[in-house]
């Protein structure tokens, strides 16, 4: 069901590979490769999956989600994430100032602008070529409106990691992108909204299991929703994607239709959320499809990013390359009752080598809640594990959280919502006149090894004060450098300083 979004993309993508290089000053196809292209339906279809491909999953085997738990994650009070060996993670738990060369860093700039290039072109063929090339008009206002989509998505992505960015709203040579500089974060907001805007009225509520991974009307309005909930987020006094505006009553609008279309539901049990795939899902709202065993090479490895090798030596899988744990906080940990199935679920506390390298017990902590072995394929890239972007319990519980900043609803609904999530969870339904405070740490308890916690966080307006108080409590050896306002934004990546040396600035607190 899921090779219908990505099984064609890897021509376009091999295709764009093939023609540019690093810098974002040279992402442009080829002009040869252009005019023997967008000549049919089908060419425009695999223009379109080459988009989805390079938004969700990456230039690589590196993707969106893998992205998120790296970024997030990792930056997040979850993890204890220092590193012995210097692995690739050095420096992103640690809030180090000499990141700019990251691999991480640079992916994130990378793969959001690679798909902004493709989502323009393909916009821009569309308005040259589509009256010609399609029968049916729906079929073309959804391309558009998928397209619009796929480019709010990652524009967004890049406010939420780097603050100011490049606009870029159509396909530009190389001496043209060398010229465009760091555009102003209301500006950007600009397009994303009306990208957003314009595209929900043309996208279907809900796809067949054939085209499952496509973004719905409702997937489109769960990402506007959080684009209001970030703009009204406090601005901690630095250019970000934090504009302390009072939107929340916008995003609750949004979350609300989501709810009353009557497609989605909270589960009765909280394991088979990630145990279940399609349409059988009801918490899917917004999904990345990977599939394991198939020759196209679509499946993930995203659960890797925070996993350990003993952990998957003990399910009898091969070597994952996850040689060096990144811990759970012990705050975290602490954090859950004995009987909580989110922790029974997705945290391994202890497990069992029986031979090889690893034969031993082990009782360091783990994230588990996406490593499900029966979506295992052939080696570490190819699980086919599904990665929700937003599930239904997160659209639930970012109403309760605009309800709480006066953007609609009441407090019995928060209560109820919270209630519902607890006793899912095999705990009391004890939850009376719930606050933000509250409410975000039940967040951190439903939605841990999802890639949310860095931007609650931030949405919570008490990042640096959370942050300070765990490296504190958490940071025995001294590995972890003081957070402040600037540790919010991650820096501009160092080969896009040098491509026009004196065209971008440097995010403050960046060496």
């Amino acid at each position: 069901m899921k090779k219908y979004i990505f099984i064609a993309a890897g021509v376009l993508l091999l295709m764009s590979q093939s023609s540019c290089t690093e810098e974002l000053t040279q992402l442009p196809l080829s002009q040869g490769t252009i005019e023997n292209f967008y000549l049919t339906p089908g060419d425009f279809v695999q223009a379109r999956n080459a988009t989805y491909s390079v938004a969700f999953h990456g230039l690589s085997a590196y993707g969106y989600a893998n992205r998120l738990m790296n970024l997030s994650e990792t930056r997040s009070d979850n993890l204890m994430a220092t590193t012995t060996a210097s692995r690739d993670w050095e420096g992103i738990n640690s809030f180090y100032t000499s990141i700019s060369s990251s691999t991480y860093v640079k992916e994130a700039y990378m793969a959001n602008y690679n798909a902004i290039y493709k989502a323009n072109q393909l916009l821009e063929k569309i308005n040259e070529k589509g009256d010609a090339i399609f029968t049916v008009p729906a079929d073309k206002a959804s391309m558009v409106a998928e397209a619009r989509f796929l480019r709010a998505f990652c524009y967004f992505d890049l406010l939420r990691w780097f603050g100011p960015v490049s606009l870029i709203d159509k396909t530009v040579t190389a001496q043209e992108a060398s010229k465009i500089p760091r555009t102003e974060v209301t500006k950007v907001y600009d397009l994303i909204i009306s990208d957003l805007q314009l595209a929900i009225p043309d996208l279907s509520p809900s796809y067949d299991n054939a085209n499952y991974g496509r973004v719905t009307k409702y997937g489109a309005k769960a990402l506007l929703a959080l684009v209001y909930m970030t703009r009204s987020s406090p601005t901690y006094g630095i250019d970000g994607a934090m504009l302390g505006l009072n939107e929340w009553d916008k995003a609750y609008k949004e979350l609300n239709d989501i709810k009353l279309s009557g497609l989605y539901a909270l589960g009765t049990d909280y394991e088979p959320i990630f145990k279940t795939e399609g349409n059988a899902n009801k918490e899917n709202v917004l999904t990345i499809p990977y599939t394991q065993n198939i020759s196209t090479s679509v499946g993930g490895n995203f659960m890797v990013e925070l996993g350990y090798e003993p952990y998957f030596a003990s399910l009898n899988l091969s070597a994952q390359g996850a040689l060096e744990a990144r811990p759970i906080s012990t705050g975290f940990m602490n954090m859950f009752a004995a009987t909580d199935k989110r922790k029974i679920a997705g945290i391994a506390t202890s497990y069992t080598v029986a031979s090889g390298t690893y034969k031993g017990s082990y009782t360091l902590p783990v994230f588990k809640k996406y490593i499900d072995a029966s979506r295992y394929g052939n080696g570490r890239e190819d699980w086919g594990v599904d990665f929700m972007v937003t599930r239904y319990t997160d659209v639930l519980m970012l109403m309760a959280e605009c309800t709480l900043h006066g953007g609609g609803g009441s407090q019995a609904e928060v209560d109820d919502i919270v209630n519902k999530v607890r006793t899912r969870a095999g705990l009391p339904a004890n939850a009376v006149n719930i606050t933000l405070d509250q409410l975000f740490d039940e967040r951190r308890k439903e939605f841990f090894a999802e890639g949310t916690r860095w931007f609650d966080l931030i949405r919570s307006g008490k990042a640096v004060t959370i942050m300070n108080a765990w490296r504190i409590a958490e940071d025995t050896e001294n590995k972890i450098r003081t957070i402040d306002n600037n540790s919010l934004l991650y820096p501009i990546p160092l080969q896009e300083l040098l491509a026009v040396p004196g065209l971008y600035k440097q995010n403050p607190g960046y060496d």
